[in-house]
């Protein structure tokens, strides 16, 4: 099955937000078998949203718009679809009660200007929305199935999760499997230069996952043997093999089945690790909790740092990630304790300590690792660098404790 997605607002052409309902969406619909051709972000202009439409109904079988159904005036997408597909608009008194009333329980107010999303293409299948007052809309045009979301994305998220997904999902026979495999600290030009002859008349493709390294994507018949391919490119490509999942998944996954708890100490990264951790549902079983000590005067407060060590050494040093991590032991009993300390710039940096230097402390138990590593790139890069560079070696490391 193909499909296309297009994504209509001024607000995405403009670069004011990014598209996170096109991504949302073709990646729930490669997961089913969908090959999607075409995403197209279009401006709230009819002749141009029309185009983008007939574009689509000549390649695709299945498609899926999203904004335009607002009640203002530059809410195109119902009178587009109209036109391509010669398709009546009609009122559904119905649908107007209920946005009526929905949106009066929010606000206390009834408004006029509502009556516009109430205004629907005729025999549509109307898809209500849990969240919002816009309702999706389902028409078949001959052949193809058009499918009209509201732009905001948590709406578009519960119409299509609700509604749709289940539905294309029983629709969709396919006897492929895929398989992704994470790496880390590996260029994309490197793995290829192996992978390209192990996988030779083998459907794969890659991605740079930013910060960390390639991942592949591989193809094959449900009943095909993927061991072989698997070992051949692990013989190449052990050391640097996250997992089957995601670096962060993956030790999550990690930490859960030896069953260890971790904590950080947080300098440079400001949380990063943290927050990146705790954004996987069930963190609460490993992650014990963290302590964000930007300052000199707080790592010694809260995490009994000596001053003299900071005075002697500087808060980026093995010595102060040292003390870091004891005094978050101290604090939190965590099986794993991670402090990081370093100058994410874009000032601050010095002919020995360079913008980018970062110290990591790792302690378990009795045993404790500092490394140190000098990271490129602006601020919230480095930062992001630290926090994946820290995650692969506590994965390492519960690995190598965990055989």
């Amino acid at each position: 099955m193909k499909s296309c997605i297009i994504a209509t607002g001024n607000e995405l052409t403009e670069g004011i937000i990014l598209d996170k309902n096109s991504k949302y969406l073709a990646e729930k619909l490669k997961y089913i078998g969908y090959d999607t051709l075409k995403i197209t972000n279009v401006k709230d202009d009819l002749p141009l949203i029309k185009l983008s439409i007939q574009e689509a109904l000549e390649m695709c079988d299945t498609i899926f718009i999203t904004g335009g159904l607002g009640p203002t005036q530059d809410d195109l997408t119902v009178q587009a679809v109209s036109e391509i597909c010669n398709i009546d608009i009609v009122l559904n008194e119905d649908l107007f009660e209920k946005i009526k009333q929905y949106y009066y329980n929010k606000s206390g107010k009834y408004l006029s200007i509502l009556k516009k999303q109430s205004y629907v293409l005729k025999n549509a299948e109307i898809l209500q929305n849990p969240i919002g007052s816009a309702p999706g809309q389902k028409v078949q045009v001959n052949d193809k199935t058009i499918y009209l979301l509201p732009g905001p994305y948590n709406e578009m998220k519960s119409i299509f999760d609700t509604y749709i997904y289940n539905e294309l999902k029983r629709d969709v026979k396919s006897d492929e499997v895929e398989y992704s495999l994470y790496f880390y600290g590996l260029t994309e030009a490197e793995l290829m230069q192996e992978v390209s002859v192990i996988l030779k008349n083998i459907d794969y493709s890659t991605k740079i996952e930013e910060y960390i390294g390639p991942s592949l994507r591989i193809k094959m018949h449900k009943n095909a043997d993927f061991e072989p391919i698997l070992e051949k490119i692990l013989s190449q490509f052990s050391k640097y093999f996250i997992g089957f999942k995601s670096l962060e998944i993956t030790l999550f996954n990690t930490l859960m089945e030896a069953s260890k708890t971790l904590s950080f100490a947080e300098s440079c990264t400001g949380g990063m690790l943290s927050d990146t951790l705790v954004s996987i549902p069930g963190a609460s079983n490993i992650f014990k909790g963290s302590v964000v000590t930007y300052s000199n005067d707080s790592k010694v407060k809260l995490l009994d740092v000596k001053k003299e060590t900071i005075e002697k050494f500087g808060a980026v040093s093995e010595e102060t990630v040292k003390e870091m991590a004891y005094g978050l032991k101290k604090i939190m009993q965590s099986d794993i304790c991670v402090a990081v300390s370093g100058i994410a710039g874009p000032s601050s940096g010095s002919e020995q300590k360079p913008v980018g230097t970062v110290w990591f402390g790792f302690l378990t138990n009795e045993d404790f690792v500092a490394l140190k590593e000098v990271f490129s790139g602006d601020r919230n890069e480095i930062r992001k660098r630290a926090t994946y560079f820290a995650f692969w070696n506590i994965l390492n490391l519960v690995r190598n404790q965990n055989p």
